[in-house]
């Protein structure tokens, strides 16, 4: 845990932090709070992954699309997030619904998750968008990401700049997304 304290979460802040100013600027939005996890609960063992999430409000962020940077053995992650029983969950998947092509055109290197809490992912030119998108709006429980994963060996998280660079521009090609997301929020 310490480790995670020490070594990780301030560069969470730091990679968040710039995230929030890139998608505030690029949306016109106020800035968006950055939340890292905590994992209060525990006090010995480290949590086998760890993450920070960019959006929501000061309480929170599970309730609202939110931006999210997350690292496990598998590597590292870039993903707009729907999880845990966002509030409009509906609201949104009905509005995805009616945008599919714009989702068909995501980069090829995306991948699609369905429950936060796995590691399992599936490639962007796999998914059958209608089918995930009605699941999402009829399942209390359904859950979606959608970004980067990036394998321990990608070189773009061989150094900062490239790790940067790699966030940014998920984060940028997800903005359209997002903003369909938080429309529905009014």
């Amino acid at each position: 845990m310490d480790g995670i304290r020490e070594k990780i979460q301030p560069k969470f802040r730091y990679f968040a932090g710039t995230a929030a100013e890139l998608i505030a600027s690029a949306s016109g939005e106020q800035s968006l709070p950055v939340h890292v996890a905590k994992h209060l609960r525990r006090t010995r063992y480290a949590p086998e992954n760890t993450w920070c999430a960019i959006g929501g409000d000061a309480r929170g962020y599970k309730k609202y699309p939110h931006f999210q940077i997350g690292i496990a053995e598998e590597g590292v992650t870039f993903y707009l997030c729907l999880i845990d029983q966002p509030a409009k969950e509906m609201e949104m998947a009905l509005a995805l619904l009616e945008r599919i092509p714009e989702l068909e055109k995501l980069p090829r290197d995306y991948v699609v998750s369905v429950d936060h809490t796995v590691p399992e992912v599936q490639p962007v030119a796999a998914v059958g968008w209608e089918t995930l998108l009605l699941r999402l709006r009829d399942v209390k429980k359904a859950e979606l990401l959608i970004g980067r994963k990036l394998a321990p060996s990608d070189p773009r998280l061989a150094t900062e700049d490239g790790t940067l660079a790699a966030m940014e521009e998920t984060f940028r090609e997800l903005l359209p997304i997002y903003r369909i997301c938080m429309a529905q929020y009014g």
